[in-house]
């Protein structure tokens, strides 16, 4: 594909994903005095306005021509919202039906997006272990074995039917049924699929052969960090690997305060990094379990970053830049530029990931009245004054 898009006219939607804008942040240099060149890559451009469109047609495109899934299939995937909504717009081109099974904390933006897209919505606790039946990971498999089990195409009335009984079974606490559906013995069919971006190679992949691609060329080679978050880690995996065969660069993560990444890092196990999880409001970084789409490895350096920072940032970015960015955007450049001042860095090349649009999180971090009530302050000059 070529990079010159001016004159391309597109045949699907799908074409639109990648390729996004890498733009310097001059005003956020001056800003915060930083003696090095920030650049951004705008995950925002892509159709379904977040970087995970890029995986969810790597995962898709692989299921439809593996067999694994045909028309009429339903996909099902445990979402912060924006994976389900790159999988709903590819799901477009292949004729398969949509339900994401979301956490409530995550913004009623991203649910309003799914249901406009055609899906359905399953909303679960946030303030749940990952192994618990109630969690977004297990009521997606509860759900998919259901549909397995009764080995047909399901009708758009027929899965209305069986979401509403989902969900009513999650708001009931009704554990005994979700727990029959998670062992039963049932044979895979083609009528449900799970991508899950938490274990499925093609999440990495995805951005090796997109995103690395994109900044190497778009910098000329020229980059000397990546700072990015890590949710599935995915993107910060994908991307290291890509940059590391071909230059020496340095991969520094971001992980919200609450998640596991930081600690096994640190050199913990897993059960007892999973005793720090706490929730944060930040959506789609930081996780309490370990994916198998993550290499920690390779990555060089944490950044711990906390809920204040990444939305003062994030407001801070919209004004100064006209750029509305997500919260994990926000905790991916705080992150970044706490780095480069506690580490005296100057003179490098530095691209910071933005995962998403701030359009999902209008009624959340930009709603002066949320902020307030959530317990955060909203004078985000003053919160930054320790960057400058």
């Amino acid at each position: 594909m070529s990079f010159d898009l001016n004159l391309k006219v597109f045949d699907d939607v799908i074409e639109l994903i990648g390729w996004t804008p890498l733009v310097r942040l001059k005003k956020i240099e001056r800003y915060f005095s930083v003696n090095n060149r920030i650049y951004a890559k705008l995950e925002m451009f892509n159709p379904g306005g977040s970087v995970k469109d890029r995986i969810g047609l790597y995962m898709l495109k692989n299921a439809v021509e593996s067999g694994l899934i045909k028309e009429g299939c339903v996909v099902i995937e445990p979402t912060s919202g924006n994976t389900g909504i790159g999988l709903a717009i590819v799901s477009k081109a292949y004729n398969l039906k949509n339900v994401f099974i979301m956490p409530r904390k995550m913004s009623k933006e991203k649910e309003l997006i799914l249901k406009s897209l055609g899906g359905y919505v399953i909303r679960t606790p946030t303030k749940v272990s990952a192994d618990h039946p109630l969690s977004y990971y297990n009521v997606a498999k509860a759900l998919r074995n259901y549909i397995w089990s009764l080995n047909k195409a399901v009708s758009d009335d027929l899965l209305r039917e069986i979401v509403d009984a989902f969900q009513n079974a999650v708001d009931e606490e009704n554990i005994a049924l979700l727990k029959n559906y998670l062992v039963i013995e049932v044979k895979p069919t083609k009528y449900a699929y799970i991508p899950n971006q938490y274990f499925n190679k093609l999440n990495p992949a995805a951005h090796y052969e997109t995103t690395a691609r994109e900044i190497y060329l778009q910098t000329g080679g020229k980059v000397d960090i990546v700072f990015a978050g890590m949710g599935t880690g995915g993107t910060i995996t994908g991307v290291a690997r890509y940059l590391k065969e071909r230059k020496k660069v340095k991969i520094v993560g971001i992980d919200p305060e609450g998640s596991v990444y930081h600690h096994l890092k640190a050199g913990l196990p897993i059960e007892e990094a999973a005793e720090f999880v706490s929730t944060y409001e930040v959506e789609g970084i930081g996780e309490d379990m370990l994916p198998q789409t993550i290499d920690l490895n390779i990555i060089d350096d944490i950044v711990i970053v906390d809920d204040q920072h990444s939305f003062s940032m994030a407001r801070i970015v919209s004004k100064l830049e006209g750029l509305l960015i997500g919260g994990s955007s926000g905790s991916a450049l705080y992150g970044a530029l706490k780095y480069l001042k506690d580490y005296g860095i100057q003179n490098k090349d530095v691209v910071v990931i933005f995962p998403d649009t701030g359009r999902n999180y209008l009624t959340k971090f930009y709603d002066d009245e949320w902020m307030i009530s959530h317990g955060f302050e909203i004078n985000d000059e003053e919160i930054l004054k320790c960057l400058r």
